[in-house]
């Protein structure tokens, strides 16, 4: 299972995405969990993905609802590769060839 987070993922999207065995983000990542800013608990699974985030950063985004980045994504483990986006139609490419 290959996840790519090419743009703006929230909510269920997240929820969906993040249990991919292979998790790959570029520049224009942007995940969040809006409903956990009004009060709301994280859905879809993620508060699986979160619990296992280090030093509290899952914490603190099932909290606040914060946005990560690549680079959040990339630290908090819930990104495995990053891709920058110009190559990203190569890097599909290559990963469908693998048998």
């Amino acid at each position: 299972q290959v996840s790519v987070w090419d743009g703006i993922v929230m909510g269920g999207g997240v929820g969906l995405s993040v249990h991919g065995r292979f998790r790959v983000a570029t520049e224009k990542a942007l995940l969040a969990m809006p409903e956990c800013a009004i009060g709301l608990f994280p859905d879809v699974g993620v508060c699986h993905a979160l619990a296992r985030m280090p030093g509290g950063s899952g914490a603190y985004a099932a909290l606040t609802g914060a946005r990560l980045g690549a680079a959040d994504l990339l630290f908090s483990g819930l990104a495995t590769h990053y891709v920058p986006s110009e190559r990203l139609a190569e890097a599909a490419a290559a990963v469908a060839a693998v048998d």
